[in-house]
């Protein structure tokens, strides 16, 4: 049996500004470095025998909160990084839903048959997911280890350890940054101990307590943020000068 810890990255620049971040490698920010902290100290007396992440940096960096403390080898896995979103990287939410409204809401609602233009759907990142953390678990049997990832990666993952049908996924939560969640493994399948625990922040360092665009309570509200693009002159000159003016 291999226990599992899962755990989401540290607030990173996507998560702040509002940008699209899946294999896009951002910065994690200063209140990511807080909830590491936070991490780092959840972690202290929890045995660890190996850390793994995704090779992105946001998910390095935050794996530093287990392996560095025990001083562990940290191995990463590009199989673990986040879904990819093709062309919509490091755009802007709110431009999307601004150009592709549509798109944005089938995403959004968790819709099986989405994907993301030129890049991955989400069967496609749970599949890769489930697999890398196999091989993972097989070989560190009778172990415990901890794996750091992205939030829609761990989401997919944790459909197929509950072997959720595609139409189930949207009742799916979101997790905070730096959420654990519990996995056990007996070679054959996973059980979901513990799902997107957050205690160890506190709402001052929450970054989902900041933002309402993941509730279900009737208080939710849209990614509406700021696009831009540079103005082109042979067309939009006037309108240029006449904003100055």
């Amino acid at each position: 049996m291999t226990t599992i810890y899962l755990i989401r990255h540290a607030e990173a620049e996507g998560n702040l500004y509002r940008r699209i971040h899946g294999r896009y490698n951002a910065l994690i920010t200063e209140n990511g470095y807080l909830q590491i902290a936070a991490l780092k100290k959840r972690f202290e007396n929890i045995h660890i025998d190996a850390v793994y992440s995704s090779d992105l940096f946001r998910t390095m960096t935050t794996a530093g909160a287990v392996y560095k403390p025990k001083g562990l080898e940290l191995h990463t896995d590009p199989r673990l990084q986040e879904i990819f979103m093709g062309d919509w990287e490091d755009r802007p939410w709110g431009e999307v839903r601004h150009f592709t409204p549509e798109e944005l809401t089938r995403f959004n609602a968790t819709d099986p048959t989405w994907r993301a233009p030129n890049g991955e759907n989400l069967a496609e990142v749970g599949d890769r997911m489930e697999q890398a953390i196999r091989d993972i678990a097989g070989r560190h049997d009778g172990q415990t280890i901890a794996i750091f990832s992205h939030g829609t990666a761990i989401r997919q993952f944790t459909a197929n350890a509950r072997k959720m049908a595609p139409e189930e996924w949207k009742t799916l939560g979101h997790s905070d940054n730096t959420a654990v969640s519990l996995f056990t493994f007996d070679g054959k399948d996973f059980t979901v101990e513990l799902e997107g625990d957050s205690s160890h922040l506190d709402e001052s360092i929450s970054t989902l307590a900041r933002q309402n665009w993941w509730r279900k309570d009737g208080k939710q509200s849209p990614d509406v943020n700021l696009w831009y693009r540079p103005i082109d002159w042979a067309t939009e000159k006037e309108f240029y000068v006449e904003a100055r003016r």
